[in-house]
């Protein structure tokens, strides 16, 4: 320890030294302009500290002794491990004498007098963060023989004292010494695609990370409380992670499918995250139904009335009907005549049993379409752009060709449509399946007039191509009376249907279905049922869908007709009320605004559905989404998660099925308060906009 201690010896600095001392501190100043926290910028104020000439660490150790005890300790080099944390536990600092070369200015591989002073000695004025680094050297002084100990604690030290971000007034600023004395880090904070994940001890005690290249990654604090706060839990997290097998058990030379690398659209994953991070905010993101409606332990219940069904019409024994159904299944599935029945009723829909396929939930039917019906090397398949991922995440990472079709307040273009199919088609490829939400479509709530699904068939007529129709919002309407769905209205047997039991009854259920009543001629002149060769492709997925739940979907049916129209009214009632809050409250406080902050906001009113769009006059993005959420405890979803690909910028998609009308009021006055802040105006608050509304009437 001895030959690391020195004394500063300020007369061997030359003026070339001082010279680089002034250049860092000026560059510092300019680029640390909004990127640096503002505790940082107290306690570097505090300090004194000079920007003209090498400071003299005698001079400010016993400045910061003043403000918070701490004491400076010059050295040369790097301090043994034990050491260090032996200095923070008796509030002294190590401090290198040394200064970078000019050809060192931009990096210094070895830390320096300008790093450890510029970089780490203002937040030593800091009581919060003095806590935390006291607190954190005294658990690490106990595990300093421990090898692996000490690189977890590492990484610790890394991503806060070197690397940290703070989250301040909405921005991400630096608190970490690493970044601030170095020019490449801080820009390198502010690149998008550069990961910056919520502080999280475990997820940190996961990341090595390397001194000498800029970060793939950062970990971000909402306030040094965060760092004080996990210390309560670090020990025990270390012990678990200390106890895991020493080898990282990576795999190596093991690429996966790299379709679901970098540029898969994972807006699922991360809007989960911000919900998981945020739980007290009013989360206008999932497309959920009301959980107030699921009625489940009465309608689990019904499996036995599809069970006594089932009985009579085979005259088995009750028992021998159970265990059929517990058992591996019919992989086109067991409830197919009720099914049909069901859709006949309720969507006008003329199909037998023989020709639906159980699904589990419509995400596996869009799978199975597709893979029974498209050749990757031949066949295209068009999406209304923007639209739900399900379908073209899927085609992505199993690498088909899709193409996407714009739309507007009517659904898909038309126009568009048949210029796009006849440009594809002369290419070679041909255009064999196409994707629509006819109704009330996620994301954008759009909806497709009569007369243009009836020009949508002739098309799929002229260019032989099958239309998925995913009838999933076709029920939740708040008009008078609900659209045709497009199977109800072909006459040329070119659509393929698919509908789920998420929204009407619940989620958790997973059963949807496919209706293809389609024959197929194949190569050989042979005809068969397009269903029959989903059926093969369905058996390789998922062998059957659980017959237990399919039997209490058979049940519910049974129970009620085979029809879900009349017994879902007070559920879609009670959405229409949700849609009209979300209206009168959007006017409320935003549209009133319209000739001053509010300026080119504006959004759909659609007839049914779950989804309003809302354009903005700026651009959102995922980092939007995690400030408005951190900010005003409100989470909305950009629009461009849902392109193929540009497109959205500007737009975001409002929820509100699951939501209570409480929390609607409450999560429009907060977005409304964002939206302000967002574009510039004040103030930034709910709470303060509410104020302003007040004087305002």
């Amino acid at each position: 320890m001895e030959q690391v201690l020195v004394s500063q010896n300020y007369d061997v600095y030359s003026p070339e030294d001082h010279e680089t001392w002034k250049t860092l501190c000026r560059r510092q100043q300019e680029r640390n302009s909004g990127a640096v926290s503002k505790e940082y910028l107290i306690g570097f104020n505090k300090l004194q500290l000079s920007k003209e000439r090498v400071i003299r660490i005698e001079e400010t150790s016993r400045r910061l002794e003043v403000i918070s005890g701490w004491t400076l300790i010059p050295v040369t080099g790097l301090i043994p491990t034990r050491d260090f944390f032996y200095m923070l536990i008796n509030k002294q600092y190590p401090v290198n004498v040394s200064i970078r070369k000019p050809h060192e200015i931009d990096f210094s591989e070895q830390p320096d007098i300008f790093h450890d002073v510029c970089g780490h000695l203002p937040l030593l004025t800091n009581d919060k963060f003095i806590k935390f680094l006291t607190a954190y050297s005294i658990i690490a002084l106990k595990y300093v023989n421990n090898d692996r100990a000490i690189d977890f604690l590492g990484r610790l030290y890394w991503y806060t004292y070197e690397m940290g971000i703070i989250r301040e007034d909405g921005e991400y600023r630096a608190y970490g010494g690493a970044i601030i004395t170095s020019a490449e880090e801080t820009s390198n904070i502010l690149k998008e695609d550069v990961p910056k994940y919520p502080f999280e001890v475990g997820h940190i005690f996961r990341t090595p990370y390397n001194p000498y290249k800029l970060q793939s990654e950062y970990f971000i604090i909402d306030s040094f409380d965060d760092l004080f706060n996990c210390l309560e839990h670090l020990e025990e997290k270390l012990i678990e992670y200390l106890l895991l097998p020493e080898q990282d058990l990576i795999l190596r030379n093991y690429p996966l499918n790299t379709y679901i690398g970098k540029g898969f659209n994972n807006v699922i994953g991360f809007l989960n995250d911000i919900q998981y991070k945020f739980p007290d905010a009013v989360s206008f993101v999932a497309g959920q139904p009301d959980e107030e409606f699921f009625d489940i332990e009465n309608q689990i219940s019904k499996f036995d009335l599809f069970v006594n069904h089932e009985v009579r019409l085979t005259g088995k024994a009750k028992k021998q009907v159970v265990n059929k159904i517990g058992q591996y299944n019919r992989t086109k599935g067991i409830v197919n005549d009720i099914l049909a029945e069901y859709l006949r009723n309720d969507e006008n829909i003329n199909v037998r049993g023989e020709h639906i396929l159980m699904t589990v939930g419509a995400q596996e039917a869009f799978a199975v379409i597709v893979s029974a019906i498209c050749d990757r090397e031949k066949d295209v398949i068009l999406v209304e752009d923007p639209s739900y991922i399900g379908l073209s995440s899927f085609t992505k990472v199993f690498d088909y060709a899709v193409s996407g079709v714009p739309i507007d307040e009517e659904g898909i273009d038309l126009r568009i449509l048949k210029n796009r199919i006849i440009e594809l088609n002369r290419t070679g490829r041909k255009v064999k399946l196409l994707y629509v939400i006819p109704d009330y479509q996620n994301p954008s709530g759009a909806c497709m007039p009569v007369g243009n699904r009836l020009r949508l068939l002739e098309l799929a007529r002229q260019y032989n191509f099958l239309i998925i129709e995913d009838s999933v919002y076709n029920s939740f309407t708040y008009a008078q009376k609900k659209n045709p769905t497009l199977k109800s209205l072909d006459r040329y047997n070119r659509v393929i249907y698919v509908g789920s039991f998420s929204k009407s009854l619940f989620p958790g259920l997973r059963v949807g279905l496919i209706a293809a009543d389609q024959r197929i001629e194949n190569e050989d002149g042979e005809t068969t049922l397009l269903i029959d060769e989903m059926v093969k492709v369905k058996a390789q997925l998922t062998n059957n869908t659980s017959a237990i739940t399919q039997a209490i979907v058979g049940g519910v049916l049974l129970e009620l007709g085979c029809t879900l129209s009349e017994w879902n009214k007070p559920k879609f009632e009670s959405y229409k009320r949700k849609r009209n809050l979300m209206i009168a409250g959007l006017h409320e406080y935003i549209k009133r605004f319209e000739k001053t902050w509010a300026k080119g906001i504006t959004w759909n009113e659609p007839d049914g559905g779950f989804f309003i769009k809302m354009s903005l006059p700026f651009k959102v993005d995922s980092e939007d989404v995690f400030r408005c959420a951190a900010k005003h405890r409100v989470i909305f979803c950009p629009m461009r998660y849902f392109y193929l690909g540009d497109g959205g910028e500007n737009e975001i998609r409002l929820t509100f099925s699951n939501l209570s009308l409480e929390n609607i009021d409450l999560g429009l006055r907060q977005l409304a308060a964002y939206l302000k802040s967002r574009v510039g105006g004040q103030p930034d608050t709910a709470a303060a906009l509410e104020k302003e509304e007040a004087l305002a009437n």
